[in-house]
């Protein structure tokens, strides 16, 4: 396991047990970096709160199967009952009509509370690593909040953890860059991130653009794939192209360079096939 994995992994491990993490959906987006020194990023699309798969789940349905009476008047009400002891003396019994309908109510009243309680705590875990709630009014505030930041030119929040964003910036890569930097945000794996060498040259990775189990199940290798199964999963979907007046050194993608009017570019289509995280290294001097 690389160990930017191993890190990650850890790291992650909080908002993998309550399935919470930034990712992109739908999207383009573009880098254009220059011998001089300039770049220029461009984001289109979606930046999506990606909740467990069971934060807006009902409450586990009833069935007669989740009741059991016996003898001595007892009814036992649970999601799963194990198998009757042989040994037990209280033995089992059918169910009267009047016992099944009370059951149905208690089980029904503790699967709502256990969902409540599922979900609260989830979403306080959220919002201890600078995640907004998972309330339409919290969601509107953070879009609010982001639309302040440099570079965002519109951020609106669609529902459903769903924010659309335009996103330009120009920078210099004298220094590491990395978007996007949410606010109160004390976790994030970055869907680009730019890393300059001592050497002149610029190493370009996309940790976030790569689907199936996202860039956690790419870096952190078979190892910790089966602790991560539950956690969640990608929605990246789009191109992420580089475009450069300098020299391609090493790329990772499918098609390799091919010409631009500025030099040259190469692209990486991102959708849940995928699972390579886009990497570039370019020399700009």
């Amino acid at each position: 396991m690389h160990i930017w994995g191993k890190r990650i992994f850890m790291a992650a491990a909080p908002l993998l047990l309550t399935g919470c993490l930034w990712g992109p959906g739908k999207f383009a987006s573009d880098l254009t970096l220059k011998k001089d020194g300039s770049f220029v990023l461009d984001y289109r699309g979606e930046i999506v709160l990606q909740t467990p798969p069971d934060a807006e789940a009902k409450a586990e349905p009833w069935s007669t199967e989740k009741a059991r009476c016996r003898k001595s008047g007892k009814v036992e009400v649970q999601a799963w009952l194990p198998p009757v002891d042989d040994d037990d003396k209280d033995e089992v019994r059918p169910c009267t009509p009047t016992e099944l309908a009370k059951a149905k109510t208690d089980f029904e009243k503790q699967a709502a509370e256990r969902a409540k309680s599922k979900r609260e705590d989830t979403e306080q875990m959220a919002k201890l690593f600078g995640m907004p709630g998972f309330d339409d009014e919290s969601s509107r505030a953070f879009a609010a909040k982001l639309g302040k930041y440099a570079g965002y030119r519109s951020v609106q929040y669609r529902g459903r953890g769903v924010y659309d964003v335009d996103y330009h910036f120009e920078g210099r890569a004298t220094q590491d860059f990395v978007f996007p930097a949410l606010p109160d945000n004390d976790f994030i794996i970055p869907f680009i991130a730019i890393r300059r060498r001592k050497d002149g040259s610029v190493f370009v990775t996309a940790p976030a653009f790569t689907g199936r189990a996202g860039p956690l199940g790419a870096r952190a290798g078979a190892a910790a794939a089966s602790q991560m199964k539950d956690g969640p999963v990608s929605k990246a979907q789009g191109r992420f192209i580089i475009i450069t007046d300098g020299e391609v050194l090493t790329n990772n993608s499918e098609d390799g360079t091919a010409p631009h009017a500025l030099g040259r570019q190469v692209h990486w289509d991102v959708g849940p096939g995928s699972s390579k995280i886009p990497e570039a290294l370019v020399r700009l001097q």
